[in-house]
């Protein structure tokens, strides 16, 4: 997923609209079920897969706002090379973590296109001339967009063109119903599942009986095979607040979306700080990071590291515990097939599950930059991710080489199924799903056409077909056919909630209210603010991380919420909350409150 998206990508609020879609008609997340989409298959649609083999072939850079991408390890992929053959276009990303991110911004001259949040950056990739409207461009270069995410069109128009009411972003993942299958989770408590089997699986269920099992295999496994010392949990610092937010969705219940500073619990429908609220992601991870280190859990680079890094030492097997599936390196890949592995454990409060994406991951939405050679291919390529056949090929492969027709529906091949269970070297130069935050449609969206998942592999057939050695054993541990079964189990027993949950109990006219809602758009001089206290955020935490004592942490405790507050705080806590409130209030949503 997203990655760093994942959890603050698309708007929250707009998740329920779909829900009432859902009701009308349940077809696992299609676009035409938008409201403002067209509900009949388009020629637009099938306009990528009709057109003729590109003359030439152009390179568009891309510049993203985060480091670790793995696009560019592998250029000439399968996939690569049938976007190459399709329109003519090779991509090459341009990384660069926040600071670089700026300075690119000041100095003007930007790649072809730019990916990044259009609350934060639209201002000034707007008003500054950085970008460039797609309208005009449209009609001839963007038919499946029109045609496949209007609302997200729409939207973009009104909320994020700075009053100009043109297009000037694109998000991908757009996705405007939840799907009907329950996938195996990719975000959540990750574990090395061979190494806790083999302590006997213990239940745990907060994060300090995480502690306790990490501590368990530990011991039991001081080294890898080569020597190398392996630590409980880790974490990475150049993304951000994230390594303090997402790993704790489990316990918290709660995500940020355009603000680091604010999260929701589910259920809720206001925002609070997580600097300031005492049960908050960030005040769990500071619990827990602390308490991990005075075990001696803690990898001791855990506050310097940065992402490559951290998939460097998941990869040689080093971490126990994870975040997520896909930052634990190659190590799947290379061993889940013999037994060794890293599977997400459905266990805490919620699951990083469900919801809908209308507006899709907002914090990485394309736009084409002024200075682009080619405006009309950057346009043509970003029409191909928004097309079925352009998802369907990033997320499934290419047609008679990774997945063939039978019977008038697409299907994953059974070499391919093989090619994704070996892993390693093989499976990533086919280019499946290399990068999902650079596909257009959800991974759960019908095509109109064969009445299938773009995502092949989300088929139920797929899902109890397509899995690894670690992740049938896991699977059959906890009673189920692959690891999405064993999650729907738990949810539907209530065991565990997810995204979907809350939205059962809205009304119809409720559910249609919500879709409505928005985020505050925050204005420039909060920007800085929020700005500023992040970066204390970071700093405190460290102090409070490596604290010897009991005594000694809530000394630093104190002084970080101080710090906190000297730096206004509490002024962008007061505005994003009344914005929010207001916003529902405007609309006759439910109140801003908090419901716990």
């Amino acid at each position: 997923m997203n990655k760093r998206g994942i959890a603050s990508t698309a708007i929250a609020v707009m998740l329920v609209l779909s829900m009432l879609l859902a009701a009308c008609s349940k077809n696992s997340n299609s676009a035409s079920q938008d409201p403002s989409a067209s509900a009949e298959p388009s020629k637009a649609a099938e306009s990528s897969s009709s057109s003729e083999a590109p003359e030439e072939v152009v390179t568009l850079r891309l510049l993203v706002v985060e480091t670790g991408t793995s696009w560019n390890t592998y250029p000439n992929s399968a996939v690569a090379e049938e976007i190459a053959k399709k329109i003519g276009v090779k991509i090459e990303y341009v990384e660069a973590d926040e600071t670089k991110f700026n300075v690119l911004l000041a100095g003007g001259d930007l790649p072809d296109i730019v990916r990044a949040e259009p609350v934060k950056y639209g201002k000034q990739l707007i008003e500054g001339d950085l970008i460039i409207p797609m309208d005009d461009m449209l009609e001839e270069h963007g038919k499946d967009i029109t045609a496949n995410v209007p609302a997200l069109v729409k939207y973009s128009r009104e909320e994020w063109s700075e009053g100009k009411n043109q297009l000037f972003f694109l998000a991908p993942q757009v996705q405007a119903e939840p799907s009907q299958v329950y996938p195996a989770l990719t975000i959540g408590p990750t574990i090395r599942w061979d190494y806790y089997k083999e302590i006997g699986a213990p239940e745990m269920h907060t994060p300090d009986e995480v502690l306790d099992v990490l501590e368990q295999i530990v011991a039991k496994h001081p080294q890898t095979e080569d020597g190398k010392k392996i630590y409980g949990v880790s974490m990475w610092q150049d993304w951000g607040l994230w390594p303090y937010i997402f790993p704790f969705t489990y316990h918290t219940t709660e995500t940020t979306n355009n603000s680091d500073l604010m999260a929701r619990t589910l259920g809720d429908t206001q925002y609070k700080n997580i600097l300031t609220e005492e049960e908050s992601t960030y005040w769990t991870a500071m619990d827990f990071y602390n308490k991990a280190n005075r075990r001696g859990l803690l990898d001791p680079d855990a506050l310097t590291m940065k992402h490559n890094d951290y998939l460097a030492k998941a990869t040689s097997g080093q971490i126990v515990l994870g975040p997520a599936t896909w930052a634990m390196g190659d190590f799947n890949s290379k061993y889940a097939n013999e037994g060794k592995g890293y599977v997400v454990l459905p266990i805490g409060k919620r699951a990083w599950n469900g919801g809908v994406n209308p507006l899709g991951w907002t914090n990485k939405s394309y736009s084409i930059s002024k200075t682009s050679k080619h405006p009309e291919k950057a346009m043509e390529f970003l029409n191909y991710i928004f097309s079925y056949e352009g998802s369907r090929t990033m997320f499934s492969g290419i047609e008679g080489v990774h997945w063939e027709m039978v019977d008038g529906k697409p299907v994953i091949k059974d070499e391919t199924y093989e090619l994704k269970k070996a892993g390693g070297e093989a499976w990533n130069q086919t280019g499946i799903a290399l990068d999902p935050n650079l596909i257009g449609i959800g991974a759960s969206v019908f095509d109109p056409v064969t009445q299938t998942p773009v995502d092949l592999f989300k088929t139920p057939e797929a899902l109890a077909k397509g899995i690894t050695q670690v992740e049938k054993d896991f699977s059959e541990y906890y009673g189920g056919l692959h690891p999405g079964d064993v999650l729907g189990k738990l949810i539907e027993a209530g065991k565990l909630v997810d995204s979907d949950t809350p939205n059962k109990s809205l009304t119809t006219e409720q559910l249609i209210t919500e879709g409505k809602i928005g985020l505050p758009t925050i204005p420039e001089d909060l920007l800085k603010v929020e700005a500023q206290v992040k970066e204390l955020a970071a700093r405190q935490a460290a102090k409070m991380i490596l604290a010897k004592t009991d005594e000694e942490f809530e000394k630093y405790k104190k002084e970080a919420i101080k710090s906190f507050k000297d730096a206004g705080v509490d002024k962008f806590t007061e505005f994003y909350q009344k914005a929010y409130a207001d916003r529902r209030a405007e609309i006759g949503a439910l109140p801003a409150q908090f419901n716990k």
